[in-house]
């Protein structure tokens, strides 16, 4: 399905620029579908390409200034998506057998998204890092059964020998810690925009 564009290309780019969070979320819900399919069919995993989808636009709000400078903005995304998988299947330490084949049908030399080494996205992964070891090692693992390894509710609850309703309340309580984090430091306005939006693409009833 063609990407519905109510508002010229260009002009919400530069005012993504300008931090025009309304112009962000438009970018965000024509592009999130597409972004959403590719990063799902190289993962197969539901979970892992909803983190995927929001790491790819948290880039774009990183980058912001450099928008109005892309000639194709849809090249640009893809390329940035291909990378965020590429770099997911190494640290899964796929074959790299299946990490050639990979990076020959995508064209990826190695991981141009350099955006990961920025001071920005490595004081933002120390801090998320950060508030994870400060939850509690239930939360913890919890956190990280479902996050990093993609399993479901009903699949924690399994393996750890828990109620589903357990497994729940304590990814809900260790989320809140993360968010509660990210409130209280300078990353917050942005951090809660991504999340805020990705909530809205994200949303089932969304039309």
């Amino acid at each position: 399905m063609p990407i519905r564009q109510p508002y010229d290309e260009k002009e919400l780019l530069t005012l993504i620029a300008e931090e025009d969070e309304k112009a962000f979320e438009t970018i965000f819900l024509q592009y999130g579908d597409l972004i959403h399919a590719h990063t799902l069919t190289i993962t197969k995993s539901h979970i892992v390409a909803k983190d995927l989808v929001q790491d790819v636009f948290l880039r774009v709000w990183l980058y912001r200034d450099k928008l109005p400078e892309i000639r194709d903005f849809r090249t640009w995304l893809l390329r940035i998506a291909y990378n965020r998988c590429f770099h997911f299947l190494r640290q899964q330490k796929v074959q790299q057998s299946g990490l050639d084949t990979y990076a020959a049908k995508y064209g990826i030399t190695g991981e141009t998204d350099n955006s990961a080494d920025s001071p920005n996205m490595l004081s933002l992964q120390s801090l998320v890092q950060q508030a994870i070891a400060d939850m509690t090692p239930q939360q913890q693992k919890i956190y990280r059964l479902s996050r990093e390894e993609g399993l479901k509710i009903p699949e924690i609850a399994e393996r750890l020998g828990l109620s589903a309703s357990t497994v729940k309340n304590t990814l809900v309580r260790a989320l809140q810690a993360l968010r509660n984090s990210i409130e209280k430091s300078h990353y917050s306005s942005w951090m809660l925009l991504i999340w805020k939006t990705a909530e809205i693409f994200f949303d089932p009833d969304r039309s």
